[in-house]
């Protein structure tokens, strides 16, 4: 198997499964908005690292070349390297709150944008009640 088939194999249902997190994270609304834009972009970059395997693997009838196969290591280098540049706007996921310290759930990591726990949150927006 080909270095490049097996990144397009893997990014393939990777990128399925943050097109799924990202349709479930709908459903927290306006509260999630910023970490359902995280996903997004997320998803863009794994299609664009697909779309790259894909290029790769597809060479000779694409471009009538056969191009290497380790081309997809700088690409994904790339890639990975504008993510970590924007890494504010990838990466909004943190696993423990953001005043006190206590451990978030899933739930708070993945849709919520506060990064706060159930706690703290209650007590910076009085008006909220957290959903147990």
């Amino acid at each position: 198997m080909y270095l490049s088939e097996g990144i397009a194999k893997i990014t393939y249902f990777l990128f399925m499964g943050i097109l799924l997190l990202n349709i479930a994270q709908k459903r927290s609304g306006k509260a999630g908005m910023g970490k359902r834009t995280a996903t997004l972009y997320l998803g863009i970059a794994i299609l664009s690292i697909y779309l790259g395997a894909g290029a790769i693997l597809y060479a000779p009838r694409l471009f009538r070349t056969q191009l290497p196969d380790l081309l997809i290591l700088p690409f994904m280098g790339i890639v990975l390297g504008v993510l970590y540049l924007y890494r504010e706007k990838t990466f909004p996921f943190r696993r423990r709150c953001c005043k006190c310290g206590a451990p978030l759930s899933l739930n708070q990591i993945v849709m919520r944008d506060s990064n706060l726990c159930s706690r703290c949150e209650a007590e910076g927006y009085p008006s909220v009640n957290p959903r147990n």
